[in-house]
């Protein structure tokens, strides 16, 4: 934000009439003594209710003449008034009768489903259940007329004329107003100083002063406003873009109204890469960092180096089921019908939804992190009861299959008498987007949570902020993209042009510093260092498994066949299923054994390069 050292100078070249200035549209005279407002006489303020005194048969014009009287007595008396029940004509569905309300008129609603047994930290009262009202109705003349007039309230009236022109009916920002508040905004002056400057030009008119909430509301019409001229410097860029790239893919929706409301793009490299790991695509909507408040949405994975990669973007106007699913449907298009293994997302409703409907056969995973923090938050309750922290996680982390996990629900849900309606319950209900037993035979790229997409966003911070047009983010998106591939290029090059040192002269080793990359390698290590502080001890129960007690874990080695005839064996903790890596169990045993049958190079998509098929090496 930069600092305005000279307010005189932010008004250059623009001609002020105080009188213009006046927010309220007020001429109005205040009585005052040494500068202090004053509540007006009972004598004058008599004669002034006498002659603005609404009464029953009184004309007007049209509705609007009637509720600006009705506003302008309002005013004069102390209270705010809205419009309250229309009623129309079956036929022509004409407006034939309209009530002018209290501002005070009803009372808050209490009963609020959503909320039952939270606590609920609720504002002020504003209403009393006021019966003051005016009603007019439409004669068949086409003049309306007051049918009823009841001025009695059952609140006090406020009688100084600065505070009633807080009330909400009251507050009316003038032309004059709004365009030195764009052109404060403009010259980069902030909510909080606009309105100092703006209440220090109008101190000596006599009008309410201009708030925070004022300024911020009134620029945030003129951001959406203009939306529709950020969007067609968009659709050029994007048009220019697509003349250099005949793969260049873009897409926008609009409202009734014309509006956008969502945009996505890809280019031919984020086309490409996706074709090659997209396997695991993590989907976030919590970044927001351009001026128009739209959510940042990237489409994110993981590449053979484990970095994170962009398979496309989206910016969206809000997060309602049906802007999710053009997203997604616009998505699909873009990557000609592949549909992702595994698609991790937070746990929003409406998301949830487009993803089941679009991708009915990718698995929807749940980020372990937002579980976390919202356990944190809904098991308060439980957690103050003894034992229970101890049971959640043996339920949770220690289950040793999904028949246990869900028998131990039953005793976990008895012990602690957890009802139907309870957040754990039903997250139980779900238990197949986020328990990891679920998720032991799909390949998630040792991915939980939406980490990888949070790690995108904060890349993006050293290009694009708050106050980034939404033209302008477009155009950073592509800068911050190009660095990206760097560091990609950058992780290709040390792989191809060094060689991995060995920690051992197994064969095993040598075989995977060859076909691993250096970021893939180093995690393959990790794995067989730890195998070495490993005991195993053969189980032999007669069982078609062949079973190994390894540091007091009782570990299952499966044999079967690949679809096409080729012998493979699978240990239980699944390890290589999820993340593509051999683990320290199975590595254990080829190493136990001395010998290595079938040990072949594959490159799988998602994670890079893998050892695939161990075959008959048990």
């Amino acid at each position: 934000m930069e600092d305005i050292n000279d307010d005189d100078s932010i008004f250059e070249n623009i001609e002020i009439d105080l009188n213009e200035l006046n927010p309220c549209g007020i001429n109005e005279e205040l009585e005052t003594q040494n500068g202090q407002e004053l509540p007006m006489s009972p004598q004058s303020q008599d004669k002034h209710e006498l002659a603005r005194t609404p009464f029953v048969g009184m004309e007007f014009q049209d509705e609007d003449g009637a509720f600006r009287y009705y506003l302008d007595y309002a005013m004069s008396k102390g209270f705010g008034v809205r419009r309250g029940h229309v009623y129309r004509s079956s036929c022509s569905q004409l407006i034939t009768c309209r009530h002018f309300v209290c501002d005070k008129e009803g009372a808050k609603c209490m009963t609020d489903k959503r909320q039952t047994g939270k606590t609920i930290q609720r504002r002020r009262d504003t209403r009393t259940n006021c019966h003051a009202r005016m009603v007019v109705s439409r004669m068949e003349s086409g003049v309306w007329t007051i049918k009823t007039f009841d001025d009695e309230h059952n609140h006090h009236l406020l009688c100084t004329p600065s505070k009633v022109k807080k009330m909400r009916s009251h507050r009316h920002i003038n032309e004059t107003c709004k365009n030195l508040m764009e052109t404060l905004h403009k010259s980069r002056v902030g909510p909080s100083q606009m309105c100092r400057i703006l209440n220090e030009t109008l101190s000596n008119t006599g009008c309410a002063l201009i708030t925070r909430d004022d300024c911020s509301n009134h620029l945030k019409g003129v951001r959406n406003n203009n939306i529709g001229q950020a969007c067609m410097a968009i659709v050029k860029f994007f048009k220019e873009k697509k003349l250099n790239d005949d793969f260049f893919f873009f897409d926008m929706e609009l409202d009734e109204l014309g509006q956008t409301r969502c945009v996505f793009w890809a280019d031919r490299r984020s086309r490409m890469t996706y074709s090659e790991f997209g396997d695991v695509v993590v989907f976030d909507t919590t970044y927001q960092t351009n001026r128009f408040c739209f959510p940042f949405d990237p489409f994110v994975g993981v590449n053979h180096h484990r970095q994170s990669i962009l398979f496309g973007c989206a910016l969206i106007a809000d997060e309602a089921q049906k802007s999710f699913l053009w997203v997604f449907q616009t998505w699909l298009k873009c990557m000609l019908g592949k549909h992702p293994q595994t698609i991790i997302t937070d746990q929003d409703l409406a998301m949830g939804k487009a993803i089941a409907k679009v991708f009915p056969n990718s698995g929807h995973r749940l980020c372990s992190w937002h579980i976390g923090r919202n356990s944190m938050k809904y098991l308060i309750d439980l957690k103050r009861k003894e034992g229970f922290m101890r049971d959640y996680n043996n339920w949770l982390h220690h289950s040793e299959s999904i028949e246990a996990f869900e028998n131990r629900w039953g005793e976990l849900k008895a012990t602690y008498n957890i009802d139907d309606k309870h957040w754990l319950s039903k997250m139980f209900e779900i238990r197949h987007k986020w328990v990891s037993l679920y998720w032991k035979d799909i390949f998630t790229a040792g991915m939980t949570s939406t980490q990888r997409s949070e790690s995108i966003n904060s890349f993006f911070d050293g290009f694009v902020n708050a106050q980034t047009p939404l033209d302008e983010f477009v155009m950073q998106y592509d800068k911050a993209l190009c660095a990206r591939r760097i560091d990609e290029e950058n992780e290709d090059f040390k792989t191809l042009n060094s060689m991995a040192n060995f920690h051992t002269g197994h064969p095993i080793e040598r075989h995977g510093g060859e076909v691993y990359t250096k970021a893939m390698f180093s995690i393959f290590q990790a794995e067989l260092r730890d195998n070495d502080s490993m005991l195993a001890e053969r189980i032999r129960d007669g069982s078609d498994h062949a079973k190994y007690t390894i540091c007091n874990q009782v570990v299952v080695f499966s044999r079967h066949c690949s679809e096409d005839g080729e012998p493979m064996a699978t240990c239980s903790c699944k390890k290589f299923e999820r993340e593509g890596v051999l683990c320290c169990h199975i590595l254990k045993i080829l190493k136990k054994k001395k010998r290595l049958q079938r040990f072949q190079k594959n490159i799988f998509s998602a994670v890079g390069l893998w050892v695939q098929d161990i075959g008959q090496v048990l």
